[in-house]
């Protein structure tokens, strides 16, 4: 198999020569050219067009994503970001990165991440998707990374109400926007933080939103913040009392 031509970037010299040091010792891919700055990356990337860039996301004369957003319409490869600082993975998903290189990371980790781009070159696999967002969305404690395809959609934790099943959607309702995503309420519940829960086969609340609840026979009606009204299934009558008392 015909290996990936690789661009390297990191404005420090030692991470570049370790970065590079890593390329080499991987059979899948091959190192074209370097750079330690945004400047020189540029130039790089739109003269030789690189299967794959491996980019430290703090540049002393740019970030990352000011680089990509300038070579938008010239580079059309896989990205795979590195940085010492996990603060940056929701954003780096949303330039629908490959992975996500948290410094100091092995060659075992690093070639993890190249088998991922040799494994999945047509299409980013959503469950492989969900398996990085449910790594990283811990370091955002303020959003909630949904993902859609090869896309990321990013919602305000503390404003998402609830979400409900429209076939093979779910309208994300928060308290000042709408979102309608392809995903299912399944899928969710694999990565949905605490403070989330299903109340039926079409429903998620966010319990913080409850403002009222009372029995009704075999069933819990509930009132959220936004006057809506919702039905606690029997199926789901046990765990929502578990959680709310």
């Amino acid at each position: 198999m015909k290996r990936l031509s690789a661009i390297a970037v990191d404005d420090e010299a030692p991470a570049l020569r370790r970065l590079i040091k890593m390329i080499e010792g991987n059979s899948d891919i091959q190192l074209i050219a370097s750079a330690k700055s945004a400047l020189e990356a540029k130039k790089v990337i739109i003269e030789f067009k690189p299967d794959l860039l491996l980019l430290d996301i703090q540049l002393k004369d740019a970030t990352a994503f000011d680089l990509l957003s300038e070579i938008k319409n010239h580079f059309y490869g896989k990205t795979i970001f590195i940085t010492a600082y996990d603060q940056y993975a929701i954003k780096a998903f949303e330039y629908e990165a490959i992975d996500y290189l948290l410094k100091p990371y092995t060659q075992e980790r690093f070639n993890s991440a190249i088998s991922r781009i040799i494994s999945k070159q047509e299409k980013t696999d959503l469950n492989d998707l969900m398996n990085l967002l449910k790594n990283y969305t811990v370091n955002s404690p303020k959003m909630l990374a949904i993902p859609e395809g090869v896309k990321n959609h990013f919602i305000e934790k503390e404003k998402l109400q609830y979400i409900i099943s429209e076939g093979y959607y779910c309208s994300f309702i928060s308290s000042d926007e709408k979102k309608l995503i392809r995903i299912s309420l399944k899928k969710l519940e694999e990565f949905l933080p605490e403070g989330f829960m299903r109340i039926n086969k079409s429903t998620i609340i966010n319990k913080d939103f409850i403002m009222e609840s009372s029995h009704h026979k075999s069933t819990v009606k509930i009132i959220m913040s936004d006057q809506n009204e919702f039905y606690v299934s029997e199926n789901f009558i046990k765990n929502f009392q578990k959680e709310i008392i």
